[in-house]
C-alpha cells in the first residue's frame, strides 16, 4: 500500500498594517523607519527594491513591502484627493488629535487613581463605623 504525501501552499489573507508619517516614512511593527533593500538573485523579482525591517536578520518583525507597490499605492490616493490639503494642515490637524488623545488618556488615569484612593477610604470608614458600634454597645 502506498501512501503520497503533498504540500499545500498556504496565502495568508490577512491585511498588511503599515504606519505611514506625513512625511513619507514608513515604519516596521518595532515602530521603527523602515530600510530599502535590494532582491537578491535567488529571487524570482531580482534587483527590485523593498522596504524591510531595519533589525532583520537580529529581530526581524517581518514587515514586507515591494517599493513599487508602496509607491502605486501612494500615487493612487494621491489622485483621489477630493480638496488640495496642505502638508502643514494635515500635521497641525495630526498634532491637535494626538494633544487630544494624550488629554482624555492623562483624565482616564486621574480617574483610575481617584478610584483607587476611595477603595481605600471606604474600609475605613466601614471599619470606624463598626468599632464605634461595639464601643457604644459595650457602653451600655
Amino acid at each position: 500500500m502506498s501512501s503520497s504525501s503533498y504540500s499545500s501552499w498556504s496565502v495568508n489573507r490577512t491585511p498588511k498594517i503599515f504606519k505611514v508619517n506625513l512625511d513619507g516614512n514608513l515604519y516596521c511593527h518595532h515602530k521603527i523607519v523602515v530600510v530599502l533593500r535590494m532582491a537578491g538573485p535567488k529571487s524570482v523579482r531580482h534587483g527590485d527594491q523593498f522596504y524591510g525591517c531595519p533589525q532583520w536578520p537580529l529581530s526581524d518583525c517581518k514587515s514586507f513591502m515591494w517599493k513599487l507597490d508602496f509607491d502605486n499605492f501612494f500615487e493612487a490616493h494621491s489622485n483621489c484627493s477630493s480638496s488640495p490639503v496642505s502638508y502643514e494642515k494635515l500635521k497641525n490637524e495630526n498634532l491637535q488629535l494626538q494633544n487630544k488623545l494624550l488629554l482624555e488618556e492623562n483624565k482616564v488615569l486621574k480617574r483610575q487613581i481617584r478610584g483607587k484612593k476611595s477603595m481605600w477610604k471606604q474600609p475605613f470608614v466601614f471599619t470606624m463605623f463598626f468599632v464605634m458600634a461595639i464601643w457604644m454597645y459595650m457602653l451600655k
